[in-house]
């Protein structure tokens, strides 16, 4: 008798701990596990960050220290998955976590919970099942994960103005359907920019303009959804240039992201630190 009891008290225990540890499970990947501990940059991750992002380390104290709250929870609560032998793994994380924060700074919504739960990082260029096809970085809605060849990310910040940074290009697709179905004020007013940026390809004379400058690579032309991914990239890397030559468009997204990397001119044409982010 003493024995079906005991096996009965050692299956309850056994279910008990299964079912606490889906929950932990699912709370951790929905990005809520209060059990994660949120751990403060580094003075070397401080340095790495300033390195690749230099407009980080031109940041007003205020903007940097909301900037680096903003990437320790990005970090800490993003699930980052590695196949194969990535080159500088332990990089990754950060630069990927800088990356997505520093693009929304001028944004309440950073986390990306309804978009973005998983980050999966090849060593180069991958096949993807899904689409049939060598890639080297692509978003799935669907799984909401980006997907990225670690060689391709790193190239996008070893020349920082060539308008080509596979990690901005993701990350505004995500974007997209982040805001797609929120009912929130900076996401309606991020689609209403959306909308007019299709209407300015209906403007006569815009798409010759586009065509004849060459700013904007041909790819961009492909749809809505990667012209704006490829034109943020535009935004971040060479922002003067872009203000200069599509000041309409740059209006837009600055509009839709509420944050400057141009330096802003404030007093009497003096450079100002950039940012003009609006929280």
């Amino acid at each position: 008798m003493v024995a079906p009891k005991i096996f009965a008290i050692l299956a309850g225990l056994y279910i008990i701990g299964y079912v606490l540890y889906i929950i932990y499970y699912a709370v951790g990947l929905y990005q809520f596990n209060p059990f994660v501990k949120l751990k403060p940059l580094t003075r070397q991750e401080q340095a790495f960050l300033t390195e690749n992002f230099p407009i980080y380390g031109r940041l007003p104290l205020e903007l940097r220290e909301r900037c680096e709250k903003r990437i320790v929870w990005f970090r800490s609560r993003k699930k980052f998955v590695f196949y194969g032998k990535v080159a500088r793994r332990a990089d990754v994380p950060l630069l990927l976590s800088g990356t997505a924060v520093l693009m929304t700074m001028g944004l309440k919504n950073y986390q990306m919970r309804r978009s973005l739960l998983r980050l999966i990082v090849y060593p180069s260029r991958y096949y993807s099942r899904i689409n049939k096809r060598h890639h080297f970085g692509e978003y799935n809605p669907r799984l909401k994960t980006l997907i990225f060849s670690a060689e391709q990310l790193w190239k996008g910040f070893e020349v920082p103005h060539d308008n080509v940074n596979l990690a901005v290009h993701e990350f505004a697709h995500a974007l997209i359907f982040e805001m797609y179905k929120k009912r929130t004020w900076e996401a309606r007013k991020f689609r209403v920019g959306l909308h007019k940026i299709k209407e300015l390809f209906l403007l006569e004379g815009f798409v010759d303009r586009l065509e004849t400058t060459q700013y904007f690579r041909e790819y961009g032309m492909t749809n809505l959804q990667e012209f704006f991914s490829v034109a943020v990239e535009h935004y971040v890397e060479t922002p003067e240039k872009f203000y200069e030559d599509f000041p309409e468009l740059y209006a837009l997204i600055k509009g839709m992201l509420k944050f400057e990397f141009r330096p802003l001119d404030t007093n009497n044409g003096k450079k100002a630190a950039p940012g003009g982010a609006a929280f």
